[in-house]
This record gives C-alpha cells, structure tokens and sequence, in this order.
C-alpha cells in the first residue's frame, strides 16, 4: 500500500503528528477540553510511517501549555519541549518538532523560545487557535511574534478544541467534530483582521484541516470584512497561508482548499494518532495520492511543500544537542 505514497522526490513529511508527554498531567484550565490521545510504543509509530510511506513526522503535544499561572505554564512547556527534543535526539531521521509556549505570559514565552528554538530538532512554535478564551491576534502578543519574525519562523496552529467557548457548539457534542474546523478558521482571521501577516512577512503559518471553512469564505470577505483602504484583500492574504491535509479523507475538503489556495500552500498532515480511530495512517495519504488530482499537485502536497518550507533540505540529518 505504501507505493501509492512514496515518490522519486522523497518521502512524506508529516507535519501534525502528535505526542503527549505523560509528565503533562491533569490540566487546570477548564476551558480546555481536549483529551489525551491515545499512546503507542514509538517502535510501533515508526513501523506505521514505513508502511505509509512517511519519512519525517514533526511531533506536536494535543494539550494546550496555556495556563493561568505562570510557573505552571512554563512547567508544561518544558516538559513538552524536553520530551520531543529528546525524542528527536533519539530518532533524528524521523522526527522534528513545534514548540510550546506558556502563554498568555510574555516574557516567559520569549524565554522558553530563546531556549528551544535553537535547538536543532525545532522547526518553529505551535500556537493554539485561541488563548484562555482570547485572541491569538492580539496586541499583547506582537512580541512574539516579532521574535518570529526576527528568526523568519513557521508557526503551526492547533485548536484548544474550546469550542469557541460558545454554547451553542459545546452543549450539542458538537466542540470537536464541528469546532475544531472553526476554531481553525476563527484564528486566521483575527490574524488577517489585525493584519499580521502583514505586520510580520517573514512569518509562514500553517492552519490546519485545510483552513475549515476558509476556502469557501474568500469571495466573501472579500466583499465584506471590515479593512482600511489600500490594504491586501483577505483573500490574497489567505493565499500566504500554508493548509494541512488532516480532512477525514474528505474529498470535498481537499479540492475546496485546492481550488481555493493552490497545490503549493498545502502540506502533509495526519493528526496522528487521532484518526487511527477512523482510517490506517496509510490511508491517510492514500486518500491523496489516489484522489486523481494532476501528478505535480500530488507531488507538491505530499513530498515538496512541507521540504521547502521547513527548510529539510538544508537541515543536518544527524541532530545534535545545542552546545
């Protein structure tokens, strides 16, 4: 099954992989209401991303480091960027990672970034959709994303999965099937609104499950987001954005984001181990490399884009702590 997913380019990059340290703990922040996936012996991961044709995964942690306290929030990020650094210590062909942050604290996050991320196994931050029930987009925040742009940084969004804090999507079930998606659209466009992409260029962000309702908003915003004359339409900034592939293998879902951002703002992801409950790790990738979609998207979603935007080429195969 695996042929269907290798290529003459190389080998898939699997950018929403997750792994939960389990030094993480309960949470203390009510409104996060994500459960902890199910665990596998990492011997088992790699003989699925054989079999999948996956060459690298970059490992994320599902539980949000956001936390009311500070010491606490910074307690978490440690232990999930120590646990997936090491991780990449152990197996660096296979593995690079997002690092947390323990926000909504500034300065410490700041500090937890100029600590890992010159580690050689990070390839940039994961920032969640929202932060204790407020923007990621917000002012307060410039500073780290200033620091992005400095280093000329990826940041990987994830959802809290918080439903958006909205009742209306929490008391029917719905915080997980339905608002994750938003959760992901939601966030692009605060950053949009509050114009960061533009504010910070350098910056490459990856939305995932292929933007949720994004792709068939832009017309749309354009005609009608609020934005001050002369600016970038919503739509062509959208266009800057990078979309992962985690879609259910929805058919609908990929060639909406197909046609609406093209093949080369789109990259690999599985959100493993979540879907192993739905499809085979192998299938997720299937669902792409039979979709029937021309040769060169194919190729460009699932060997080159995620290459050339991590930058994979150029990093040392062979990881070695920071000196």
């Amino acid at each position: 099954m695996a042929e269907a997913n290798r290529s003459t380019s190389g080998m898939i990059v699997d950018v929403h992989a997750h792994h939960a340290p389990p030094g993480l703990g309960r949470r203390s922040d009510p409104s996060q209401v994500l459960k902890q996936p199910p665990q596998e012996p990492f011997e088992a991961r790699i003989a699925r991303m054989a079999e999948a044709g996956v060459g690298l995964q970059v490992l994320s942690s599902t539980t949000p480091t956001y936390q009311a306290d500070a010491a606490e929030a910074v307690e978490k990020a440690r232990i999930v960027n120590d646990e997936l650094s090491a991780r990449c210590l152990q197996d660096p062909g296979r593995f690079r990672f997002w690092a947390s942050l323990p926000l909504p604290h500034v300065d410490e996050a700041l500090a937890e970034m100029q600590r890992v991320l010159n580690h050689p196994g990070a390839v940039g931050i994961m920032l969640g959709c929202s932060c204790q029930g407020g923007s990621i987009a917000r002012e307060a925040f410039d500073p780290i994303y200033a620091e992005m742009e400095r280093r000329r940084g990826v940041i990987f969004l994830h959802p809290v999965q918080n439903g958006l804090a909205s009742p209306l999507i929490n008391d029917l079930g719905l915080t997980v099937c339905a608002g994750a998606s938003m959760e992901d659209s939601v966030a692009a466009l605060h950053l949009i609104a509050r114009r960061v992409p533009q504010r910070f260029p350098s910056i490459r962000f990856i939305v995932p499950h292929f933007g949720g309702i994004l792709p068939m908003l832009l017309n749309r915003l354009d005609g009608q987001m609020p934005r001050a004359p002369g600016t970038e339409a919503p739509s062509a900034v959208a266009r800057k954005f990078f979309y992962d592939t985690v879609g259910w293998g929805s058919k609908a879902a990929l060639f909406a984001a197909l046609e609406a951002f093209g093949d080369t703002q789109i990259v690999a992801g599985s959100d493993y181990p979540i879907l192993l409950s739905w499809e085979s790790y192998d299938q997720t990738f299937r669902h792409i490399s039979q979709s029937g979609l021309p040769a060169g998207a194919i190729e460009n979603i699932l060997f080159n884009n995620a290459k050339s935007l991590l930058n994979l080429d150029a990093a040392e195969q062979s990881l070695r702590p920071p000196s």
